[in-house]
């Protein structure tokens, strides 16, 4: 089975089917577009290039989730996409076509072709019911997470400066009530944009997903753009932003969702399509996200994070709706609720003393750990564990001029420091939540296997 595959996007259900043995994406059936969402987004009109964005944007994630991987052919994957938009030539420029491509490689690892051709619907949306022009804005993209919740806290509190507009990282009936919840603890009722677009891919997608961030980090350029705000601030933490593109695993690509590489390069690609000036700023990167939460804590500006979920499982794991407490996710912000010296919970597997899943159950009634359990809870743990595990090397060492240059192309050390002192903070961190469960526990356990 071959890792190459093309993409026909037609522009709309009314449109004629062709005959082609390429997989077809239909606009309105197979990418879904909430008109009342997206006339939030129209400051003032959306323009037929900003259009294109929208239905670009989602035919790219479209296709990275229809397309399975053949891992027995390795990582890489060829995708070639042809798809109606309204300026061809605009889109076919050297300046605009290789920027997208090079963010797409740099975070899938594949290799991606766009063939642009006349033909695009165009989309009738009103204006949007919102006045931009009240005020300055900063866009954040927000999903429910601890993170991003920080980031929104930190940048409502500075006095006199600009309004933080939050995007909705999901279209997920779910992900907004938490939204809501977390609006509600917190007092206050911020301007908030939903993510337009939805996706209908079947029940079994590929599972890797590197351009979700590609799809919101895109909506929120166009909420940039439309309301004039400079910058988009990503408030993920060092650990998440960083920590998965020093860790190879097997033959994946390095993890990249949220790196300042590929939001450099998605900055690069928006501004050559729009012809706007703005910026992604990362101003946690340097930092655990237990360092970010004290500080928020001292400031007195996280009310409401109790509200914010880190858990990757889903309702079909049968978790009682609570955290799982052991997957990537739980561990990184149990540690970081540990270096805050704030208690937490509950989660499914709570007391991590136990030597087995089993015995660290809140309920003792709750379902048995599977196999597919104990894989989720071995891979976290021996990913904290690895990622401290660089703490130990010189700073000097190739991991950290690489990440260095993937960052901000710097060899001058300044970038390699701020990355090694990272992971001396989370190694510390890391140390003291696995200590705290005692020698014997489940977590020294998996963190040495």
């Amino acid at each position: 089975m071959s890792n190459a595959a093309r993409i026909l996007v037609r522009p709309s259900m009314a449109h004629p089917e062709i005959s082609t043995s390429a997989t077809q994406c239909v606009v309105g059936k197979d990418i879904k577009l909430n008109p009342q969402h997206l006339q939030d987004y129209s400051a003032t009109l959306l323009l037929p290039i900003e259009q294109d964005l929208v239905v670009v944007a989602g035919a790219i994630a479209y296709a990275d989730r229809i397309i399975r991987r053949n891992r027995s052919s390795g990582w890489k994957r060829t995708i070639e996409v042809t798809l109606p938009v309204s300026d061809p030539a605009r889109w076919s420029e050297r300046s605009v076509s290789a920027s997208l491509t090079d963010a797409l490689s740099f975070v899938t690892g594949d290799d991606w072709d766009f063939t642009f051709e006349p033909g695009a619907q165009a989309l009738t949306i009103p204006q949007s019911s919102f006045n931009f022009l009240e005020r300055e804005y900063v866009v954040v993209p927000f999903s429910d997470g601890l993170d991003s919740f920080l980031q929104w806290q930190i940048l409502s509190s500075q006095a006199g400066g600009p309004s933080p507009l939050r995007i909705q990282t999901s279209s997920r009936a779910i992900d907004e009530r938490r939204n809501r919840d977390i609006d509600a603890a917190g007092h206050h009722q911020p301007p908030c944009l939903k993510l337009p677009v939805s996706l209908a891919v079947g029940t079994h997608p590929e599972i890797s997903f590197r351009t979700r961030t590609f799809l919101f980090f895109s909506m929120a350029a166009l909420a940039a753009v439309k309301t004039g705000a400079p910058r988009i601030v990503v408030g993920e933490n060092g650990v998440g932003a960083l920590g998965p593109s020093l860790l190879p695993y097997a033959d994946e690509c390095p993890h990249r969702t949220t790196h300042p590489g590929f939001t450099r390069r998605m900055a690069a690609f928006v501004n050559a399509l729009l012809g706007s000036n703005m910026r992604f700023d990362h101003p946690q990167k340097f930092r655990t996200k237990g360092q970010v939460l004290v500080e928020a804590l001292k400031a007195d500006i996280a009310n409401g994070f109790e509200q914010t979920r880190s858990c990757v499982r889903g309702s079909r794991d049968r978790l009682g709706g609570v955290h799982c407490g052991i997957c990537s996710g739980c561990l990184l912000r149990r540690t970081t609720f540990h270096a805050a010296g704030i208690a937490n919970g509950p989660y499914f597997w709570d007391d991590l003393s136990g030597v087995s899943l089993d015995s660290c159950r809140s309920d003792s009634s709750g379902r048995q750990a599977t196999p597919n359990d104990e894989g989720i809870a071995h891979h976290a743990a021996h990913g904290m564990t690895a990622l401290a595990a660089l703490a130990e090397k010189s700073v000097d060492d190739p991991v950290f001029r690489r990440a260095a240059w993937d960052i901000a192309n710097d060899v001058t050390g300044t970038t390699a420091t701020a990355i090694h002192s990272l992971a001396r903070a989370h190694a510390a961190e890391w140390s003291a939540f696995r200590e705290s469960y005692g020698p014997g526990g489940l977590l020294n356990h998996l963190g040495k296997e």
